[in-house]
């Protein structure tokens, strides 16, 4: 397989242009269009749509699609309908433009019932083919522009600014889909509730730059802990929480004891002082302590941190008895 770029054009030269993808069989028709399209784009091209369709499913820089109708191997009626069945979002999402005879109604049709964006006819008008390319080219641009910023909003709405965990918003919902599932499958889910112990005092002595710090320092020990689909979550102040799936109060107290160990084991220096983290942690199991939603899920938690709290700091607690704490 070869990139072939416009005779005016290199790699170098080319590489802040859009990129276009030409499936084209005919040497003389590749010359044209290279001419044509050379100064604004930089053209790969495919001889065949299979040749295509492999160069699609390894080049992520690829904005449209300019494929002819009828090629060996694969045409291009075929490589359309497989461009829009892919699993791949960007393939899928391209825009295609066919090429096709003045008079070939019925390919037209087909082509447009399969998903083409457009089509251009042979022999092709410069202005025409240019302009139609720029339109989808940069539609589609603006419209993956707008998809990132989508995201990204979407990313900012749901993460805590300082931790970088999860915000409580995105806890709660996250915890509702957990929870939901678990109902189904008649499955576990443990949550945590972690805290972190005289945390007013660390900010009272060293300030809140050293407290924003430990914040990010427990952030990073608890985030290290959680598998594939546990939730870690920094709730407000200095309470973090954690959604374990498919795992029951012995697991969880498995869990939090080593999250405990892990804050505990941190030796932070600041000012040439050594600050001393540790944190209490309550756990709470969906079944064996409430059948209710996450909020009575998280409320039996609180419940148990605040009796680690009471027993002494830096220490876990399950029950309600206020006697099953270990530290």
């Amino acid at each position: 397989m070869s990139f072939v770029f416009p005779a005016n054009s290199t790699d170098a030269d080319g590489a802040g242009l859009p990129c276009i993808l030409l499936v084209e069989d005919s040497a003389t028709t590749k010359a044209m269009l290279s001419k044509y399209l050379g100064p604004q784009y930089r053209l790969l091209h495919a001889k065949d749509g299979e040749e295509a369709w492999e160069i699609l499913l390894t080049r992520s820089d690829i904005e449209l699609v300019l494929t002819d109708i009828q090629m060996p191997r694969l045409t291009g009626q075929q490589l359309l309908a497989r461009i829009r069945k892919s699993d791949l979002p960007r393939v899928a999402s391209l825009p295609v433009i066919v090429m096709t005879a003045a008079d070939d109604n019925s390919d037209r049709h087909l082509a447009f019932i399969n998903g083409a964006n457009d089509f251009i006819t042979k022999p092709f008008d410069e202005i025409e083919l240019t302009a139609r390319i720029n339109v989808h080219q940069r539609l589609a641009r603006t419209i993956r522009d707008l998809e990132t910023s989508r995201q990204q909003l979407t990313e900012l709405a749901s993460t805590d600014s300082l931790t970088h965990l999860k915000n409580r918003r995105a806890f709660f919902e996250s915890g509702m889909q957990l929870l939901s599932r678990t109902k189904r499958r008649k499955g576990d889910l443990s949550v945590l509730i972690a805290d972190i112990d005289h945390f007013k005092r660390i900010n009272d002595t060293h300030g809140h730059d050293v407290g924003d710090q430990v914040l990010v320092s427990v952030a990073r020990n608890l985030a290290a802990l959680g598998r594939g689909e546990d939730v870690v979550a920094r709730l407000g102040g200095e309470e973090f929480a954690i959604l374990l799936p498919d795992t029951n109060r012995l697991g969880a107290a498995v869990f939090a004891e080593r999250a405990r160990a892990g804050v505990e084991s941190e030796r932070l220096i600041f000012g040439g002082s050594m600050v001393r983290i540790t944190a209490s942690l309550g756990i709470a199991s969906y079944g064996i302590d409430t059948t209710g939603d996450i909020n009575d899920l998280l409320k039996v938690a609180d419940r148990r941190l605040y009796l680690a709290k009471e027993g002494g700091r830096n220490r876990i607690c399950v029950n309600d008895d206020g006697k099953s704490t270990f530290a």
